[in-house]
């Protein structure tokens, strides 16, 4: 039996160990964002990187390599497989909790999941594309989806964020702010950080330039070393 950080596997490998190709069927925002299917399509993702780091893996022993040198030959592909999985168990447990979640902020944090499986889809299109679970038609539609998705999460911004409790002593940031009052906040810091200093050469040299008249033209007389 497969660990339950890899069970989405179950419905996306054959018993023969080959992935089952699976495709998005839908063409409107509504049909290819929608949680379930982002389910799949990164299960499918996922699915293909698995096996492709597997055989790279066999391929490496067929050469002769020992298990450690087929481990390192494959290296690249379990690595990049990895990557997959972790995409596709954070959005399987984000949607089990969206699930487990009081009705009355079902809605949002759903829109939040997909959001969450719509942007990393786009951001790997490539894998979606390669799969055929996406077509470049589709993939379009998801950054069209993402864009109206952020629009909509923005006016829940605050509440969402403020929901993880950090106080404004964990965050220590002057752009995040429990009261808001961000410019004050952050002019304070800059200003902390960069104490202001008399410039060592400003009155020999700086202070001449700009005060000097039309009646007289030259320059302040600067000093050079000697060698």
């Amino acid at each position: 039996p497969l660990p339950a950080n890899l069970a989405y596997l179950q419905g996306a490998v054959s018993k023969s160990g080959a992935v089952d190709t699976k495709s998005c069927v839908g063409t409107s925002a509504t049909a290819v964002s929608a949680l379930d299917t982002l389910k799949a399509a990164w299960s499918s993702v996922a699915a293909n990187a698995i096996v492709s780091a597997v055989r790279d893996f066999e391929a490496g022993l067929a050469k002769g390599l020992s298990k450690d040198n087929a481990y390192e030959f494959s290296s690249a592909s379990r690595l990049h497989a990895a990557r997959m999985h972790t995409y596709t168990y954070l959005l399987h447990r984000f949607a089990a909790q969206v699930e487990q979640s009081p009705a009355t902020l079902r809605p949002v944090l759903t829109l939040l999941a997909q959001l969450f499986g719509a942007h990393s889809a786009v951001q790997h299109s490539g894998e979606f594309l390669q799969s055929g679970f996406y077509t470049g038609a589709q993939v379009e539609t998801l950054k069209t989806f993402v864009n109206d998705a952020c629009a909509q999460v923005r006016k829940d911004a605050v509440p969402l964020t403020d929901a993880f409790g950090y106080t404004d002593y964990v965050v220590n940031s002057p752009l995040g702010r429990y009261d808001g009052d961000v410019y004050e906040k952050y002019f304070e810091l800059v200003t902390s950080l960069n104490p202001q200093k008399p410039i060592p050469y400003f009155d020999s040299l700086i202070r001449p330039l700009l005060e000097r008249t039309n009646e007289s033209e030259l320059g302040p007389e600067l000093e050079f070393d000697q060698e």
